[in-house]
């Protein structure tokens, strides 16, 4: 798989509307898949946040290993990066987020600002984003619309008396190296028809394997020879009736069956990128 222009046309433009929000808010939250960290943070981000209060959360933390995840945090830690685990579906996730929104907002009335905190989430395309933004609507006091310095057609929500939101598109660099392409693949970044199913398909069997996790997959398919990725996948589509008339496997079903059940968590919590040393 040759390195690519993934989502090309906008993303200058995306970046130089990011620098301009980031003006006016005072706390940026990024959100990271927890079972790929590295590869869903867009590295254009390190650069551009230097300067701003700082929140990563390591979302859908309920779909990657707890002791990964905690060694992920202690990464951030070193890198002296506030970050905490997150789902929007766990409520102690939320709590824990709401608690420290609380304190910003706090430290804020603190200053000679009376005004709400501004807070701004970014990340690359299905990490979550929406979702998240989503649960603040629904909690939102109202939307207040455009106001001056924001490019047409951002808005901001008022959350509560005390937090405002800005509502922006998620942003993805525009190269990706095959190292970072597999994982974002796997986990629904990148859409499926950029990349063959079957070999995506096949990376994932490997690192199950790799890892010593193959009898994960077998808690979920019926198999009997874990030896290789290529025989796993031919058991998978065999048991799974994902056939062609004469009886082959029809690989792009099959593939299409397991990247669902992995997104979907039904193949067991898994980090797919392990925190630095």
């Amino acid at each position: 798989m040759k390195e690519g222009q993934w989502y090309p046309g906008n993303m200058a433009r995306a970046i130089n509307n990011l620098r301009q929000d980031l003006k006016i808010v005072d706390l940026v939250v990024e959100l990271l898949d927890a079972r790929i960290p590295y590869s869903s943070r867009n590295p254009v981000f390190a650069e551009l946040l230097k300067a701003k209060k700082h929140l990563v959360l390591l979302h859908k933390a309920d779909r990657a290993e707890d002791s990964e995840t905690a060694k992920w945090l202690v990464y951030f830690k070193k890198q002296k990066i506030n970050a905490m685990p997150f789902s929007v579906h766990h409520k102690r996730y939320l709590s824990q987020l709401i608690r420290f929104l609380k304190e910003q907002e706090s430290n804020l009335r603190s200053t000679r600002l009376k005004r709400p905190l501004r807070m701004i989430i970014v990340g690359i395309p299905n990490v979550g984003k929406s979702t998240m933004i989503n649960y603040f609507v629904h909690k939102a006091v109202t939307r207040t619309g455009n106001q001056p310095g924001i490019t047409k057609g951002r808005q901001w929500i008022r959350i509560n008396p005390g937090l405002e939101l800005l509502d922006t598109p998620g942003v993805l660099w525009p190269r990706i190296d095959e190292d970072t392409a597999w994982p974002l693949a796997v986990v629904g970044a990148i859409p499926p028809s950029r990349i063959d199913l079957e070999s995506m398909a096949l990376w994932l069997i490997d690192y199950y394997l790799d890892n010593i996790k193959a009898g994960i997959l077998s808690n979920r398919y019926p198999l009997t020879n874990v030896n290789s990725a290529e025989k796993i996948f031919e058991q998978i589509a065999r048991t799974q009736g994902c056939l062609q008339t004469e009886g082959k496997p029809e690989p792009n079903r099959t593939a299409a069956l397991l990247l669902r059940d992995f997104q979907a968590g039904l193949l067991g919590r898994i980090t797919l990128e392990k925190a630095p040393l």
